[in-house]
């Protein structure tokens, strides 16, 4: 017996040690001029798939991270892209076409897969998205003013960080863009807030009007007396035995004294005057968040 027990311990442990292993191709050979390569496995064909998405997702992901880190900013500390860290791509937002499953096995209960993509057809789906993004801005009425409204400034922004994105996915591709020197230089000069001056008209004394509505708009602009930008106002206010009624028309016009934003509001109330304002006020900061969002 002394023999057996030794001999049935080597036999346990041929068989039991170490995991399933992958097939032989599996992880091997990713480097291809033509393809980026990803490699998935799970003990569902589907699963595997995504995750071989998500191999090629991520290698996407870190020559973007790598790039970004590598760079210097050419704006002032006020522009700031999504940080390197944050950089994820989402494999369904990036709507993915053209794979290939060019190999699947099934070993030890599980599915293994190797998923390839052309580049070409990334490049196309990613110069397809930059141009798009870019061609919405319509540059050349945007750069009209140097300072933005709220509202093209918030856009301007979002598409930069878009832009800037696909910018980077082409580059890892060995694919240039146009420069978005322009568009960095422009949103610069519009932070963190566009400025805009804060005119007033009222048939009352304007102070506490002014300081009400000025505390509302600083939220979207940078209240400035020399600005370019007119926030106008006008406001009549009626006192009676019943309260007090507030109505403000409301416009914003733009370096061109164009309108770009006209709408109104108004208060009716028993409270006071102060309620009123305060009240007109808020409901203005309502349509401007409305405005700015859609």
């Amino acid at each position: 017996m002394r023999f057996i027990i030794p001999i049935l311990c080597i036999v346990f442990l041929m068989g039991c040690g170490g995991g399933a292993k992958p097939p032989s191709w599996y992880g091997k050979d990713t480097q291809d001029s033509a393809y980026l390569i990803g490699f998935g496995s799970a003990s569902k064909l589907e699963s595997a798939k995504a995750r071989a998405l998500n191999d090629i997702s991520s290698q996407l992901s870190v020559q973007v991270s790598s790039q970004f880190k590598t760079q210097t900013q050419r704006q002032d500390s006020n522009i700031t892209h999504k940080a390197s860290s944050d950089i994820q791509l989402d494999v369904a937002a990036m709507e993915l076409s053209d794979v290939q499953y060019t190999k699947s096995e099934f070993e030890n209960g599980q599915h293994y897969v190797q998923a390839k993509i052309l580049k070409s057809a990334l490049i196309s789906q990613f110069q397809n998205k930059f141009n798009n993004t870019y061609n919405t801005l319509n540059v050349v009425s945007l750069s009209k003013c140097k300072i933005l409204s709220a509202k093209d400034k918030l856009r301007l922004e979002n598409a930069l960080n878009e832009l800037w994105l696909y910018s980077q996915l082409l580059q890892t591709l060995e694919k240039q863009t146009r420069s978005l020197d322009n568009l960095e230089s422009l949103l610069s000069a519009n932070m963190p807030l566009p400025a805009a001056k804060l005119v007033i008209r009222s048939n009352v004394d304007s102070a506490r009007i002014y300081n009400d509505l000025a505390k509302e708009l600083g939220e979207f602009y940078t209240i400035q007396n020399d600005a370019a930008h007119t926030l106008y106002a006008e406001v009549r206010a009626i006192q009676s035995a019943k309260g007090v009624k507030i109505d403000v028309l409301f416009s914003i016009l733009d370096c061109r004294n164009n309108p770009i934003f006209n709408t109104n509001v108004s208060e009716e109330t028993n409270k006071g005057f102060e309620f009123a304002t305060k009240r007109v006020s808020v409901q203005l900061y309502k349509k401007m968040q409305e405005w700015i969002e859609n």
